[in-house]
């Protein structure tokens, strides 16, 4: 059965009686001057709605989404139940919206008072400190995230939002995953730019969805606390993604970007664990941020670190764990001076290294 169009809506929601959620009594639907507010989607419209009380966001759907009931009561329960602060209250309305091709079921979300995150970063590009706290409050969203079996299936600039506090939170739950929608189809895909190549083939909502789009997020907000510059040399504010195009994408690691960021040291890890994602052929092969970044940085550290391969020279031959050579020096339980016999044979062991040849 065919869904009502935007037009239909649009003329449907000016009409209080055809409105039937108590919670949008007395409501309006927003307008400037003679022209309604909305914001249109592949499958919903958001008409933002002024109640005597209360200002929400109500949504409705457009185009077919699979079981689109029961999938918005499942995503409904599954965040009531967690208390995560990243969601904003919302319930589903079976009998929502009277229109032509008969009564259709709404959404009815609290309005968030936030900024999408390109446009907070447009006001604040060369605040490096403040897209920085960004950063470690998408890191920490995203593992909170994860520790509740969630994805949210669309991360992209404009379903991030920042609230005065700098905190975040989500919008736009249609492409979202929780335990009780398992084995349903993957409908909704994201943005170029945010998505792993695979996730365009994939069958089945997963938990895995978000982990190459939070690495892209991640990694382009943290760029960006280093490289201001790059805002405007790629027309960031004008475009639908945020450091990297389809084509970054597509190029596996080729393309100009990713040679330039791996000019700082400190974002070579994250790009390099970005193009290893990239060679991934699904996306149940990727791993969560959180992991990502932990796995990069052991694999620079374990080439200092003793008995992992990494061996140390001395006098009477290699050994394998420089602890060892520590011995009083507490390399794991802290600092104990050494006697004088045995500071002036390390200090000989060391000065030799740098002796001239006779």
């Amino acid at each position: 059965m065919p869904l009502p169009t935007i037009p239909i809506y649009s003329t449907c929601i000016k009409t209080p009686a055809l409105v039937h959620p108590s919670v949008l009594k007395d409501g309006h639907p927003i307008e400037k001057g003679a022209r309604l507010i909305k914001y249109s989607g592949g499958f919903c419209v958001v008409f933002p709605y002024q109640t005597p009380s209360k200002k929400y966001a109500v949504r409705c759907w457009h185009a077919e989404v699979s079981e689109a009931k029961r999938r918005t009561q499942v995503i409904a329960d599954a965040l009531k139940k967690s208390n995560l602060p990243y969601f904003v209250g919302f319930d589903f309305f079976e009998e929502g919206i009277m229109t032509p091709l008969g009564i259709q079921p709404i959404v009815v979300m609290d309005w968030v008072d936030a900024q999408s995150l390109k446009k907070f970063l447009a006001e604040h590009i060369t605040e490096s400190n403040v897209i920085n706290e960004i950063a470690e409050n998408f890191k920490k969203m995203v593992a909170d995230l994860h520790a509740k079996h969630f994805s949210h299936g669309d991360l992209q600039h404009g379903n991030v939002m920042v609230k005065p506090d700098h905190s975040l939170v989500l919008v736009d739950y249609d492409s979202m995953y929780v335990p009780g929608l398992k084995g349903m189809p993957d409908e909704i895909k994201g943005l170029v730019g945010y998505q792993h190549e695979a996730r365009w083939k994939n069958e089945q909502v997963s938990e895995k969805a978000d982990y190459f789009s939070e690495l892209v997020i991640y990694l382009s907000l943290k760029a960006l606390t280093k490289m201001s510059s790059l805002w405007n040399d790629l027309n960031m504010e004008n475009t639908e993604t945020l450091l990297f195009s389809g084509e970054d994408i597509q190029s596996r690691g080729s393309s100009k970007i990713f040679s330039r960021l791996k000019n700082d040291p400190e974002l070579t890890p994250l790009v390099d664990k970005l193009c290893e994602f990239m060679d991934k052929s699904s996306i149940e092969d990727l791993t969560p941020l959180e992991e990502a970044i932990v796995s990069q940085s052991e694999s620079i550290s374990s080439k200092w670190k003793g008995g992992n391969g990494h061996k140390v020279t001395t006098k009477k031959g290699e050994i394998d764990d420089p602890d060892k050579i520590a011995g009083k020096w507490g390399a794991r339980k802290g600092y104990v001076k050494p006697n004088k016999d045995e500071y002036e044979k390390l200090s000989f062991s060391i000065s030799d290294k740098f002796k001239k040849p006779e």
